[in-house]
């Protein structure tokens, strides 16, 4: 299922798409007919703006981490669930970790900074609570808050929901890929990824149970659309429809700056041939590179083959974005061979 289908871009931020999804204009405009027949529609609207803001930066964080590591992220999908980032890693332990912990990480930091605002404001009198599922805040002395200071405590809230929420080890939240990446260096990808889909099922199924007792209609949908996740993945796994990359990635090949990189400008440069009798001042770089070259050829012809066979519906998410990767980046190279 292609989720962009549907969705309206809003602007650019690093070279990055943002895009929304129209459920979602259905979803605030829901919320806030809602909070129209209780009289509140201001506060809705500001929370709605300040959980939009925040889900953003979290997803911001995915990209730039995915960069980080020699990858590519080009969207960012805004939707009722939350945020999607279209960032895609090398598969291998270190870079899917780093893409995947640099969202929560973006909601750790806010966390620490508006805490040490709100401890530095009350002279330590006033204790933002470690659990996201109480409001409770430990307050001693006889100093009285500034009034403007409960906004940073509803920051200091709301991104600790979600920076919990996200850990829960549930595909296709963070915690379920930080969890299947952390397994990865021993026992192998494919056991991984069965492992981590089973624990996220045994989520969803709690979830589903905490929603039918009546503790919110999102955990169902959450239930449901992780459930689901876990599933598919699950059976790509089982039928050996997860590849690692090879030892040598796209960002050896990349001669740009980090900080390029990372924001994603500037011009990413193609390894080229080495040309006929022209000695090789770095060997084993040049050789590294035709091995990548080679890696990527064997894994094209794979893919086309899959979608020869079964139709392109039949391609992961991962095969997907590693077919337009080299797709777009032979269009930028004036490539003549066609896809």
């Amino acid at each position: 299922m292609n989720f962009l289908d549907g969705a309206i871009p809003i602007g650019r931020v690093v070279g990055i798409t943002i895009r929304i999804h129209v459920l979602f204009i259905l979803f605030v405009a829901f919320r806030l007919f809602d909070a129209a027949r209780t009289g509140d529609v201001r506060t809705e609207l500001l929370f709605i703006a300040l959980l939009f803001g925040l889900v953003l930066l979290h997803e911001i964080g995915h990209c730039l981490g995915a960069r980080a590591v020699g990858g590519h992220a080009e969207d960012i999908l805004m939707w009722p669930l939350g945020g999607l980032a279209y960032a895609a890693a090398p598969m291998r332990p270190w870079p899917q970790f780093v893409t995947v912990a640099a969202g929560p990480a973006v909601n750790l930091l806010l966390c620490v900074l508006s805490a040490g605002l709100i401890l530095g404001v009350t002279h330590g009198n006033l204790w933002p609570p470690l659990n996201p599922l109480t409001g409770k805040w430990t307050v001693s002395g006889p100093h009285v808050p500034p009034e403007w200071l409960t906004y940073a405590m509803v920051f200091y809230h709301v991104n600790l929901w979600l920076l919990a929420f996200n850990l829960l080890p549930i595909f296709p939240l963070d915690g379920g890929q930080l969890f299947q990446a952390l397994l990865w260096p021993f026992i192998g990808l494919r056991r991984a990824a069965v492992l981590a889909c089973q624990v996220g099922l045994v989520g969803a199924a709690l979830f589903a149970y905490l929603a039918l007792r009546g503790e919110g209609s999102m955990l169902l949908f959450i239930a449901i659309f992780g459930g689901l996740t876990c599933w598919q993945r699950l059976q790509a796994a089982r039928q050996g429809m997860l590849y690692e990359d090879p030892a040598y990635t796209r960002s050896s090949a990349d001669g740009r700056p980090f900080w390029q990189r990372l924001l994603g400008s500037g011009r990413r440069r193609r390894p080229e041939r080495m040309p006929t009798g022209q000695i090789n001042p770095n060997p084993g770089g040049w050789e590294a590179r035709q091995a990548e070259r080679a890696a990527e050829e064997a894994e094209l012809d794979r893919i086309l083959k899959k979608v020869s066979e079964h139709g392109i519906h039949s391609l992961s998410y991962i095969e997907r974005q590693t077919l337009e990767r080299i797709t777009r980046e032979r269009q930028a190279a004036g490539d003549p061979r066609k896809l």
